[in-house]
């Protein structure tokens, strides 16, 4: 058998397709922890329980105000939120990992830590002040 070209061939039948959709955005899960708070813009009043920042003339009994509006930068005083506990430290990188300094050695910060804030002002122990104290 022969095949017949000509009029009697079939044409190219026209097929209208949509314009393409861009895909649709993803909803975000919920967070599956809750985020530590942290007032907004507040100062948060902090007292010392031992001599760990004493090389920095603040010995235990020592109240600190934490700007919580700020971020600490490498080589500050901070306070950080970390499994529950609040640390303080001057903070630095070691192994590229942030790190708190103080007289007693250097601890790593896990992933779960969080800057609370940096230490802006110290004061002098006063005593029968009622104030969150910090290892």
């Amino acid at each position: 058998m022969r095949s017949v070209r000509g009029d009697a061939a079939q044409e190219c039948l026209p097929l209208d397709l949509p314009p393409p959709m861009p895909p649709a955005p993803r909803e975000r899960p919920a967070r599956s922890r809750p985020e530590a708070p942290v007032a907004d813009g507040e100062d948060v009043r902090i007292r010392l329980r031992n001599d760990a920042l004493a090389s920095h003339g603040w010995p235990a009994g020592t109240e600190l105000l934490v700007s919580t509006d700020r971020r600490p930068r490498r080589g500050e005083v901070a306070l950080v939120r970390e499994g529950g506990r609040l640390r303080i430290g001057v903070l630095e990188v070691r192994f590229g990992r942030s790190a708190l300094r103080t007289d007693q050695g250097a601890v790593l910060l896990g992933p779960s830590a969080r800057m609370v804030g940096v230490v802006t002002v110290a004061g002098a122990p006063l005593a029968g002040m009622p104030v969150r104290s910090v290892p």
